[in-house]
């Protein structure tokens, strides 16, 4: 693994490269995060796929969009353009690392729907892989304001009474930034349309119904994305990594 920053010089980007181990395939596959609480949640999940991606000969390479994670920016200025800005990069940059002809764009939750916006807008990916995608950016939205609204629930039953939490601000969701002009713009991405190339990747508990002639892949492993008594426990998937990575290894190139 390789940890480097790239992209523009006002906005630099965090990525880690994984470099395939043996002979190198002709797909790269670019991964996509998730949001907020879900980023972190999945992080060591993320690694793991990559790893295991990594040892097939796939390139690939995870990054944190700006303003989250490593990358630069402030939270409270994350704006959806400018995400869907650093994906292109994040793209363009694995392109000219691995020069691989192909291209594989793989999104976990929000990052599916990230990456479906990316490529109704133009991004060039020869293979989509949607990894329980919400149903819409609306939907990703409601249920990420029920949780947060669960995790408070929770937490004032431990509290007493004198000691009840503050109301929280308008620009937050879960913990994390939430700029009105950001939760409108992600409130608006529709559902992924029907495309040649697309994977449709679900855990045991995901039923979200995938787009007309998307492949299906069910994974044996529960998500526990709806739970609110889930929302900090990390999402290891260990089992579900190794799924995807043997249905890629046949279904890329």
């Amino acid at each position: 693994m390789e940890p480097f920053y790239f992209g523009r010089s006002q906005r630099p980007l965090f990525g880690q490269r994984h470099a395939p181990t043996g002979v190198a395939r002709q797909t790269a596959v670019l991964i996509c995060p998730s949001w907020g609480p879900e980023y972190m949640r999945c992080y060591r999940g993320l690694r793991t796929l990559a790893t295991r991606l990594a040892a097939t000969g796939f390139e690939s390479l995870r990054f944190d969009y700006s303003g989250t994670g490593d990358s630069e920016g402030m939270a409270l200025d994350s704006r959806l353009e400018h995400w869907l800005e650093d994906l292109a990069t994040a793209a363009a940059e694995l392109r000219a690392l691995s020069g691989c002809p192909r291209l594989a764009v793989l999104g976990l939750r929000f990052g599916a729907l990230l990456a479906e916006a990316a490529i109704r807008q133009g991004l060039k990916a020869d293979a989509q892989i949607l990894w329980d995608c919400p149903a819409s950016g609306a939907d990703y939205v409601e249920l990420m304001r029920a949780l947060d609204q669960g995790r408070d629930r929770i937490k004032a039953q431990r509290r007493s009474r004198s000691a009840q939490l503050i109301q929280r601000a308008d620009n937050e969701l879960c913990g994390h930034a939430w700029p009105p002009a950001l939760a409108e713009a992600v409130s608006a991405l529709p559902a992924p349309m029907a495309r040649p190339g697309q994977l449709w990747v679900h855990s045991s508990d995901h039923a979200v119904a995938r787009p007309t002639g998307a492949e299906p892949l069910s994974l044996d492993e529960p998500s526990h994305w709806h739970d609110e008594y889930w929302i900090g426990s990390p999402w290891l998937a260990v089992k579900a990594s190794q799924q995807l990575t043997e249905k890629l290894v046949t279904w890329l190139r």
